[in-house]
């Protein structure tokens, strides 16, 4: 059989074995690691014994509708289909990774993975892994990723049917009241920090997007967002002035990422003066270090938590106590409230998806937070009128 002949290394001294596997239509080398001819043929006539047996093993591992030879070929698609962002592809690495690791069976057919909900199967001990470690906003994150794949193995015709994988919905935490960010501004005692977020607060340009707003050849500011979408804006003289002394200095998202959700868990504090540590007031909060301003945070956010699920401290999961600290606001909330204003100011999505550089109108929608609840004064107010 001329399908496998004896090759030497070129920079080496040991042999190998050439072969051309004729179902996969590639060939392989195989080490034989010995250095004397003689040897190598010893090992080449052994290798060509197992032939069949080798040739069924290698057809079986590159089966496509095992479990981790179809992860691979989902993350190769997206990697080079041009349109799926970096952080995307790291998400679904995450989650596919995870759920390789709940598989019992190194050759799980992807058709085997059960369903969300029935005990015992892959997908059942993935969710309740998930549910046990992770915050409920990322369990929904993971799910939506193998969602994905499950789609994607489906336009393949490598499953025959899409298990059902429900994502819960959770209420909206991006949702910053204008009363809030008065508020924490108050604890921002950094003047560049304060320049960041008042710059978000009032174009909505994300975190990272903020140092690389530059002024375009049309005479708008501009910054290239996710998936390469260019987003212009028209600044004020006071954004541009603010936009110029970010840029003058060297400070990192991360350093005003941390400084915002600091200003914001003081402002919290200073609502909730039974969580202050012993010995400090209301007006000493500025004199309260981040980890002890940590530790009082925690208390509050799990006892909040338990109160709003009539649940016991003692009985919360790793995933709850997570779930819990997710009270928090976050720089990205800044976002959020501009899109809110924007929608209010133009009362039209497709204007305001224009404005943001969303992707839909889906995202959009999900972006403003309408606050119907404000409104509920005046609505009772005008029935109480009429009633008159």
């Amino acid at each position: 059989m001329k399908r496998a002949s004896l090759k030497k290394y070129p920079a080496g001294k040991t042999y190998y074995v050439k072969v051309w596997h004729e179902g996969l239509k590639k060939h392989y080398e195989i080490n034989t690691r010995q250095a004397q001819k003689r040897k190598a043929d010893v090992f080449l006539d052994k290798f060509l014994g197992d032939y069949k047996e080798w040739s069924k093993q290698k057809l079986e591992e590159s089966n496509p509708t095992y479990l981790h030879n179809a992860v691979q070929a989902f993350l190769k698609h997206k990697r080079g289909d041009g349109q799926t962002s970096k952080g995307t592809i790291e998400g679904y690495e995450l989650a596919l990774n995870d759920l390789i690791e709940c598989c019992p069976n190194p050759k799980m057919d992807v058709n085997g993975l059960g369903t969300l909900v029935k005990v015992g199967t892959v997908l059942y001990e993935y969710k309740r892994k998930l549910d046990n470690t992770l915050t409920l906003s990322t369990v929904n994150i993971r799910l939506r990723s193998v969602k994905a794949f499950l789609h994607w193995l489906y336009d393949q015709d490598q499953i025959k049917k899409i298990p059902k994988i429900t994502i819960t919905t959770t209420p909206p935490r991006d949702k910053l009241y204008p009363k809030e960010f008065e508020g924490l501004m108050k604890y921002v005692d950094d003047p560049i920090v304060t320049s960041w977020i008042r710059f978000a607060r009032f174009t909505g340009y994300r975190l990272r997007e903020i140092p690389k707003v530059h002024l375009g050849e049309n005479g708008y500011y501009q910054a290239i967002g996710k998936r390469g979408k260019k987003r212009e804006i028209n600044l004020s003289d006071e954004l541009v002035d603010l936009l110029h002394k970010i840029q003058a200095t060297n400070y990192k998202p991360a350093r005003i990422s941390k400084s915002f959700q600091l200003a914001y868990r003081k402002y919290v504090l200073s609502q909730n003066s039974d969580y202050l540590p012993d010995g400090y007031s209301i007006d000493e909060i500025q004199l309260i270090g981040r980890d002890k301003i940590n530790r009082q945070i925690a208390k509050l956010y799990i006892d909040r938590y338990c109160l709003q699920h009539g649940l016991d401290k003692g009985d919360l999961t790793e995933g709850q106590k997570r779930t819990a600290m997710t009270q928090g606001k976050t720089f990205h909330c800044l976002r959020h409230l501009y899109c809110t204003e924007v929608q209010i100011a133009t009362g039209d999505y497709q204007k305001t998806k224009s404005i943001m550089a969303h992707s839909s109108v889906i995202i959009t929608e999900r972006y403003t937070h309408l606050d119907t609840i404000e409104s509920t004064k005046a609505i009772s107010e005008q029935m109480m009128k009429a009633q008159a």
